[in-house]
């Protein structure tokens, strides 16, 4: 799928997340979701991103489109 991401990351930036994913092109899509630690997945009772990473994990669906995950 290519990246999951926390918006306000002390650790890897948005940036840099940013930059990854265009390096996939097409092949990938990021969530983002609105948090600030390092762990994307499963963080801070949004439940937007892990169900859209767990979907991808065990069907292979991914999203359309790159998917910002508001809290």
């Amino acid at each position: 799928m290519g990246d999951g991401q926390n918006e306000r990351d002390v650790s890897t930036s948005l940036a840099g997340a940013r930059r990854m994913r265009a390096a996939f092109g097409d092949r990938a899509r990021m969530v983002s979701v609105d948090g600030v630690s390092h762990g994307a997945y499963r963080a801070h009772g949004n439940e937007c991103g892990p169900v859209t990473v767990t979907r991808f994990l065990l069907t292979g669906d991914r999203p359309e489109r790159d998917r910002y995950c508001a809290s």
